[in-house]
């Protein structure tokens, strides 16, 4: 049997997924994105099969990560009406990957429940996933998750001491989160489900520096399903990195070993090459054939990347302009055959590609006011 297909079985079991295959027109969508992702015509035949919803962008912390602690400019607070949740997931009926996340934490909502519950309902093949910051993972929360359509959960913590996760993740206290994480897996095995699977993440910043390899040990310990690392390149939010990359690439090495010692899954770790750093890089980005595509809580379409700031980069609302007319839209056309040049198509893609090349630079320059 071949390796794909391996990959392929174990990813529907993984995700209980075995009715997507009587799905045929789910699986001839995704058949056909994968043929376009690699020819990248200007004008696309298929859909996203990923796919963001934001259910709110209000948060309960202030991670210095995140744009809320940039002093950028300010945009509308707000959450999506259950209503608006149900015309917008039905624009996207072949959606493999649902991901209830913008720029917010999702357990905020006051119908996160019958929201997750209805996107099962119109989605009952797809990965179901939430991000979040773990501080609402009460026992009652906690009790209600498994059984509730989710698929997955993934806690971000990006720290494993006390002190440095109050100086990243600001508001919150490590042991709570753990506590959370706690709650959830003992609430699952209680109710004998699979689901939702649970992992944690962390972004390498310079404040958690050391702290990747304790990070590790302490999800092994957890007990948790699997663990993603990122590296941190943040657009045109301000972040400069101060290590490193001999820095990052001892800690992501050691990481590497610790995690094949304790045979813990892990996701994602970032490659120790840096490839994304080379000046040399010829500009390229593969959102704009549908990567994925994320959609804000009052129905701005945006790329699934890091452009948040959707009165400048939004390509319609979703709740006036159906996703087929934008997604082949004159804007989005014009973008594709732009990067299929080289050529950054806006400012915050010109933004995105100088940080990357620039990650490592003494002195990294000066970005642009949004």
């Amino acid at each position: 049997m071949s390796g794909a297909i391996v990959s392929v079985l174990r990813k529907l079991r993984e995700n209980d997924a075995f009715s997507l295959l009587l799905r045929p027109r789910v699986l001839a969508n995704y058949a056909r994105f994968r043929r376009e992702v690699r020819v990248r015509p200007t004008e696309m035949a298929s859909t996203p099969p990923g796919v963001e919803i934001e259910l709110t962008n209000r948060c309960n912390l202030a991670c210095i990560q995140c744009l809320r602690s940039q002093g950028l400019k300010p945009y509308e607070l707000g959450d999506i009406a259950f209503e608006d949740f149900q015309r917008l997931l039905a624009q996207f009926p072949f959606t493999l990957n649902l991901c209830l996340n913008g720029f917010g934490e999702p357990l905020l909502h006051a119908r996160f429940f019958d929201i997750v519950a209805e996107a099962r309902r119109q989605l009952p093949w797809a990965k179901i996933v939430i991000y979040s910051n773990g501080i609402l993972l009460s026992e009652q929360v906690a009790a209600r998750l498994p059984g509730s359509g989710l698929t997955e959960v993934n806690v971000s913590i990006d720290a494993a001491s006390p002190s440095t996760y109050r100086k990243v993740r600001r508001g919150g206290e490590l042991e709570q989160v753990h506590q959370g994480i706690r709650r959830v897996l003992r609430a699952r095995q209680e109710a004998r489900s699979r689901f939702p699977l649970l992992g944690v993440n962390y972004v390498m910043l310079n404040e958690n520096e050391g702290e990747l390899v304790p990070f590790v040990e302490q999800a092994a310990e957890l007990g948790v399903d699997f663990i993603n690392c990122i590296s941190y390149a943040t657009y045109d939010w301000g972040f400069q990195n101060r290590r490193s990359p001999g820095s990052y690439r001892q800690e992501i090495e050691a990481a590497r070993r610790r995690i094949a010692a304790l045979g813990i899954r892990c996701r994602t770790l970032p490659a120790a090459d840096f490839a994304w750093t080379d000046p040399a890089r010829p500009f390229d980005c593969n959102f704009f054939w549908g990567d994925s595509v994320r959609v804000t809580w009052d129905g701005s379409l945006t790329l699934g990347c890091c452009t948040p700031f959707k009165e400048t980069y939004s390509y319609g609302n979703l709740l006036q302009t159906p996703f087929a007319e934008l997604w082949n839209g004159p804007r989005m056309r014009a973008n594709r055959e732009q990067t299929r040049e080289h050529r950054p198509p806006d400012p915050a893609c010109a933004s995105c590609d100088r940080v990357c090349k620039s990650f490592f630079a003494e002195r990294p320059p000066r970005l642009p006011t949004v």
